[in-house]
């Protein structure tokens, strides 16, 4: 069982479906800004950091999320 299950699927929902619940905007593509998806996130409370963003991605047996190198992040 994945480690940070909880938190997967509440990045999913926000970034496949409603990233209204944090707050965050998603560009044209899907993609939002790390920085802000983990601070939005911090805000309702949610315990993650860059580390456990990474351990999710790296983790997620469904392989939904995506990083690129400027620091953005997207939900498949």
């Amino acid at each position: 069982m994945e480690k940070h299950l909880h938190l997967s699927k509440f990045l999913s929902l926000v970034l496949r479906h409603k990233p209204e619940v944090i707050g965050v905007k998603l560009d044209e593509q899907g993609w939002c800004a790390v920085k802000d998806l983990i601070e939005a996130m911090q805000n309702k409370g949610k315990i993650i950091d860059r580390k456990i963003l990474d351990e999710i991605v790296e983790t997620d047996s469904k392989q939904r999320y995506a990083f690129v190198s400027c620091g953005f992040m997207l939900a498949k």
